[in-house]
């Protein structure tokens, strides 16, 4: 029996020396659901046993300055998720590694020029610093009882009628209409309605000067337009008073009066709106809702909205290129997507119109693609964080008639242009 243990001892030592991965490379992520990443990884080293991957868990907030200065040391994993806005900074400090010769060499997907918000991941010299991988956007999610209730049809496309029908809602069933949180707080909600708005209608705050630097795309008029417009769905327009004092868009006020019927139609990111169906079938016990998603109302320009999301970088210290962009090939994959990750939506535009992400999410999918980068916006001038901070005292002080729209407008205009006088 020894000898026999023995032998089997030897086989198996033998067996794993067989089976070992050549390569072992590690995959930086940061966002909780690292358990579904786990589980992909899992299936990835499955069809590549030459290589070993080791997920790292790290937090949003330490992600960047983390990756930052471990790469200037030669440090760091080989592939790291990172933010929109990140790879541009990134690869000028030579912490990312260009992706073209492997792009070119091995393709990714549909090609790159599917991937959406390419000003934001290739340098003007045309070097491709990472793959946009998820994206995400705000929209808007309605009730459809409620809407029948009211004689509403179907669900409005362009801003003016929206406010209409938010109005009709409440004075034909009593409830909230399009309900939104008016605050002022930093991460406000009304920066991003605000912009949307202001996008759809051909306005930016910060648009290229065309000779290399900055200017701002809109008026004081236009800004005061856009104040006037969401301020008038305030109490008997159908979103409540107490709003003013909301600032998220996950807040329970608005959630739970969607959930509840209480409410016909709010502003939130998918995340938001699929926990809320969540909410809603354990409650009801019933897989069906009555809620669907729309896509952004329309002005001259269209119906647009932010692109958010996340990408996958190459660590330009990484050892192993090759098999951290077959990690990168795979995570970008449709297979990955229908099988792993559903809580986020690709950043693809083949993909966004071919996964099936529901009938509730269907306005989702469609918005993205209509959604813009913040572009011009990510300068060193005017960091959006402070644009959005000025954009909720702004119109906050409008909105408690503290000042007039004009006032606030031009405050609010004199304020950003400064920032870009600097």
């Amino acid at each position: 029996m020894l000898k026999l243990s023995g032998m089997t001892l030897v086989a198996s030592l033998l067996l794993g020396t067989a089976v070992k991965a050549e390569t072992s490379i590690v995959f930086r992520y940061n966002d909780g659901d690292v358990a579904v990443i786990e589980a992909a990884v899992e299936e990835f080293e499955a069809a590549n046993p030459d290589i070993d991957v080791t997920v790292e868990r790290i937090a949003w907030g330490d992600a960047r300055t983390q990756f930052l200065r471990e790469a200037l040391i030669g440090g760091g994993p080989d592939v790291v998720h990172i933010a929109f806005v990140w790879p541009l900074e990134m690869g000028q400090a030579v912490a990312l590694q260009p992706l073209n010769d492997l792009i070119s060499e091995n393709g990714i997907q549909s090609g790159i020029d599917d991937f959406v918000a390419q000003d934001l991941f290739t340098s003007k010299e045309g070097s491709i610093f990472a793959v946009p991988w998820t994206t995400d956007t705000f929209t808007l999610v309605y009730n459809k009882d409620l809407l029948s209730e009211a004689g509403i049809s179907e669900f409005p496309s362009e801003w003016p009628a929206l406010a209409e029908a938010s109005r009709k809602i409440h004075e034909a069933t009593g409830k909230a209409g399009f309900g939104f949180s008016a605050g002022s707080a930093a991460s406000n909600v009304i920066w991003f309605m605000l912009n949307y708005y202001w996008w759809s209608n051909g306005h930016a705050l910060i648009v290229d000067d065309g000779a290399g630097g900055y200017k701002m795309g809109i008026t004081p008029e236009e800004v005061a337009e856009g104040f006037e417009y969401f301020a008038s769905f305030m109490g008997d327009g159908g979103n409540p008073d107490t709003n003013i004092s909301v600032s998220s868009w996950s807040d329970p006020s608005i959630v739970n009066g969607m959930i509840s019927g209480h409410q016909a139609i709010a502003f939130m990111p998918p995340a938001t709106f699929r926990s809320m169906l969540d909410t809603y079938r354990s409650q009801t016990g019933s897989e069906e809702t009555p809620f669907a998603s729309a896509t952004i109302p329309a002005g001259s320009a269209g119906g647009i909205s932010h692109l958010g999301g996340r990408s996958l970088g190459i660590n330009s210290n990484t050892k192993h290129p090759e098999e951290s962009f077959r990690l990168v090939q795979y995570l970008t994959s449709k297979g990955f997507f229908e099988k792993h990750l559903k809580t986020q939506m690709p950043a693809q535009k083949a993909l966004l119109s071919s996964v099936d992400f529901g009938p509730e999410m269907a306005g989702f999918a469609t918005q993205l693609a209509n959604g813009r980068s913040w572009g011009a916006y990510a300068n060193p001038k005017t960091p959006i964080g402070e644009m959005w901070n000025e954009t909720g005292r702004s119109f906050g002080s409008f909105l408690i008639g503290q000042i007039s729209a004009e006032v606030a407008a031009q405050d609010f205009y004199d304020k950003i242009s400064g920032m870009l006088g600097k």
